[in-house]
């Protein structure tokens, strides 16, 4: 790998090694320093690509992996929330068909970037921080069905986009 590429792939991977941590903190119940642990992350997130684009060491493989990096991360806080009886496994399992969406379908698209995609991602950080902030049940309804709301979009968006292109 060269070492222009080397760089925002070790941005992305911060968010991977951020995991135990915010596990760590979010067993302590500081949910301070796991919301600055999450806006660390969140930050990470844009500067990895940013900088990929300041040293034009984009790839293919970056985007694969950066997106990687934010569904194992978002995937695994909410499996955190899902043992602890916030949510309903199926909403785990919808952020693993989110994924799985964008890498069946990013194949038969030109390019990787989806702003569908990156709304789902921002509204799965925005999900996080709301459960550490006001953790009750009104909060894990909206969340939920928020989530399943942009997956659905984030879904018809992808299939018009490949019809559309086939057309």
């Amino acid at each position: 790998m060269k070492k222009p590429i080397l760089i925002p792939t070790i941005i992305s991977s911060l968010r991977i090694a951020a995991f135990p941590f915010f596990f760590y903190l979010y067993n302590l119940c500081n949910v301070t320093s796991c919301l600055i642990l999450l806006s660390f992350c969140a930050a990470t997130d844009f500067a990895d690509g940013y900088i990929a684009r300041k040293l034009k060491a984009t790839s293919t493989f970056g985007a694969y992996y950066d997106a990687t990096t934010d569904f194992t991360l978002m995937a695994s806080i909410f499996a955190i929330f899902t043992l602890n009886g916030y949510y309903p496994v199926w909403l785990v399992l919808l952020i693993v068909a989110s994924f799985a969406q964008f890498i069946v379908t990013s194949h038969y698209a030109r390019k990787l970037y989806d702003p569908v995609g990156r709304y789902l991602g921002s509204a799965l950080y925005i999900g996080i921080t709301l459960t550490l902030l006001l953790p009750n049940q009104a909060i894990y309804s909206f969340v939920q069905y928020a989530f399943l709301g942009f997956f659905v979009v984030s879904l018809v968006s992808r299939i018009a986009s490949l019809t559309r292109k086939r057309a």
